[in-house]
C-alpha cells in the first residue's frame, strides 16, 4: 500500500511507524532482559522484598502482565510464601490461557513494529512449568491432592502445545512425571505411581538426546522397588539387570520400615536470558508484496532473539540431618529446554522479521517517492527529506527482538531424598561448587518427618550478577 492510499484510509503508515518508534528511541533502545539486573542482585542477596518492589514496577504493563505475575509468584515462593505464590501463579496461568489464541489486532501491530508489542503469553516450557511450581507449592503446604491435580495438568498443556507447534521436541516433562509418581506413591496409589515412574523413565531417555539429561539414579531405584512391591517379577528382573542394582536391595532396609522421607528440591541458578542479535539476510523485494515483479531481492537487517546462559558458581547441594546425608542430582535442565523451545520457534520468528523488514522497506519506498514528487514540484522538499530520514530511523528503531522470558526460573532443578525416622529436624543444606567446596550453608529448622510419608523442602540459589562468558 502506497503512502497516498494509506492517507485516504486513515492514519498514514509512515506516521504510525514514526509514532510507534518514538518511545523506543526515548527509552535508549533497552530490551526487556536489560532491566533484570537489579532484580537478580536483590535475589542473590536474598532481599526478596526489594526484588518484589522492582517487579511491582511492571504491574501496570498490559503486554507484560504474565511476566509480572510469573516473576512475582516465583519470588514469593523464594520467601516461602507459598499461598501468595500460588495466587500469583494462578493469575498468570489464567492470563496465559486467555492469550493462548493470539488476538488479530495485536498480531497486526507486531507485524508492523516488532514481536514485543504483543501481550506476552509465555513460552511453551513456561506454560508447563507454572503448573509444576504450583504443585511444588501445594506439596510444601501439605496439600498433596491439590499438588497431584496440578501436576496432571502438565500433560494436558503439552498436548495443547503440540497441536500448535510443529516439530516441538518438548512433548513430555520428565520431572513432572517423576514428581507425579512420588505423589501417587505417598498417597498409597502404587499402581498409578508405577505408571508415572515408567512414563518418567521413557521421557528421561528421550531427554538424553534432546537436552543432555540422564535418568536420575533415584528413579531407577523407585522403578525396581515398585515393581517388586506390585509383584511384577519379570519387570523387576529387567530393571535389576538394566540398572545393575541387586534385586535383593529392592525390598529396602528393614530398620527403616518406620521411616519417613525428606524430598529436597533444589532450584539452581537462573534460566538463560534472551539477548538480541542483528542479522543481515536476503529477502523478497517489496514489490513481491504488492503484486509487482521484475525487481531483484533485497538485503534486510533483522533483529533475532537468542538465549545466553547465566554464570553460576554452585554445581550441586548436599543435605544432612542425624549424621545422614544425601547429594542432589539434576532432574530438569531448564536451560536446555528453553533453548530447544526457542529453536523450534525460530523459523516462524525469522519469517515474521523478514516480512516486517520488507514491509518497512515498502513504506520507505513510498515516502521516498512522495518526497521526490515534492522535490520536482519545488514544494516542501525540505520537509519531505526530513520525513524520509525520520521514517528510515523509525524503521531501524522499531526492529527489535522480543527478549521477554520468565527470568526468575532456575537454570536447572536438582533433587535429593533422605530417609529419616519420624520427628522434627533442622535440615542443613550445603551448596557446593564444581570442586565440591562449600559456597554457602543454610539451615531449615522445624522440618517434620512423618512415618511412611514424604515431606517436601525447596531451596533456591541465585548467583551474584557475574559477567557471562557465553558467546552468540
Amino acid at each position: 500500500m502506497g503512502y497516498a492510499s494509506s492517507r485516504r484510509k486513515g492514519t498514514p503508515l509512515p506516521a504510525l511507524l514514526a509514532a510507534l518508534a518514538l518511545p523506543v528511541i526515548l527509552s535508549g533502545c533497552a530490551t526487556y532482559s536489560d532491566s533484570f539486573s537489579p532484580v537478580q542482585g536483590d535475589l542473590a542477596s536474598q532481599k526478596y522484598d526489594a526484588a518484589l518492589k522492582d517487579i511491582e514496577k511492571q504491574s501496570g504493563s498490559k503486554t507484560d502482565r504474565v511476566l509480572y505475575l510469573l516473576n512475582k509468584g516465583m519470588v514469593l515462593r523464594m520467601k516461602r510464601d507459598f499461598v501468595g505464590s500460588n495466587q500469583a501463579l494462578e493469575a498468570a496461568k489464567a492470563e496465559m490461557d486467555r492469550l493462548f489464541a493470539a488476538s488479530v489486532s495485536q498480531n497486526a501491530m507486531s507485524f508492523l513494529v516488532n514481536d514485543s508489542t504483543v501481550s506476552y503469553g509465555g513460552e511453551d516450557y513456561e506454560q508447563v512449568l507454572v503448573h509444576l511450581y504450583m504443585a511444588l507449592n501445594y506439596l510444601e503446604l501439605g496439600q498433596k491432592d491439590d499438588a497431584r491435580v496440578e501436576a496432571q495438568q502438565v500433560d494436558i498443556k503439552l498436548r495443547e502445545i503440540a497441536s500448535k507447534v510443529f516439530g516441538n521436541r518438548y512433548v513430555k516433562d520428565a520431572f513432572t512425571l517423576y514428581l507425579t509418581g512420588m505423589i501417587y506413591e505417598d498417597l498409597g496409589e502404587r499402581s498409578d505411581a508405577m505408571i508415572s515412574y515408567r512414563d518418567a523413565y521413557t521421557a528421561y531417555k528421550k531427554y538424553q538426546a534432546s537436552y543432555g539429561a540422564l535418568v536420575p539414579e533415584e528413579l531407577k531405584h523407585d522403578l525396581l522397588r515398585m515393581a517388586v512391591q506390585l509383584g511384577l517379577n519379570d519387570e523387576a528382573a529387567q530393571y535389576s539387570k538394566e540398572f545393575n542394582i541387586p534385586l535383593a536391595s529392592a525390598g529396602g532396609d528393614p530398620s527403616r520400615a518406620r521411616d519417613g522421607e525428606l524430598v529436597f528440591i533444589f532450584n539452581n541458578g537462573l534460566a538463560p536470558i534472551k539477548r538480541e542479535k542483528r542479522v543481515t539476510t536476503l529477502a523478497p523485494p517489496p514489490s513481491a508484496f504488492t503484486g509487482g515483479g521484475g525487481t531483484p531481492p533485497v538485503y534486510v537487517t533483522i533483529a533475532l532473539p537468542y538465549y545466553e546462559s547465566r554464570p553460576n558458581n554452585v554445581a550441586s547441594a548436599r543435605i544432612s540431618a542425624l549424621a545422614k546425608q544425601a547429594s542432589t542430582e539434576r532432574v530438569e535442565n531448564i536451560d536446555a529446554i528453553a533453548r530447544a523451545s526457542l529453536e523450534s520457534h525460530m523459523g516462524a520468528i525469522t519469517a515474521r522479521s523478514i516480512a516486517r523488514a520488507v514491509v518497512k522497506a515498502k513504506i520507505q519506498e513510498s515516502v521516498d517517492r512522495a518526497g521526490q514528487r515534492n522535490n520536482n514540484n519545488n514544494s516542501g522538499a525540505g520537509a519531505a527529506l526530513l520525513g524520509s530520514i525520520f521514517v528510515r530511523v523509525a524503521s531501524v528503531a522499531t526492529e527489535r527482538a522480543d527478549t521477554r522470558s520468565w527470568l526468575t526460573l532456575p537454570a536447572e532443578i536438582q533433587l535429593a531424598r533422605l530417609h529419616l525416622p519420624p520427628g522434627e529436624y533442622t535440615i542443613k543444606v550445603e551448596l557446593l561448587d564444581a570442586g565440591g567446596q562449600t559456597v554457602a550453608t543454610r539451615e531449615y529448622p522445624g522440618i517434620v518427618i512423618t512415618e511412611g510419608h514424604m515431606t517436601y523442602l525447596t531451596d533456591q540459589w541465585t548467583p551474584p550478577v557475574m559477567r557471562s562468558t557465553a558467546r552468540r
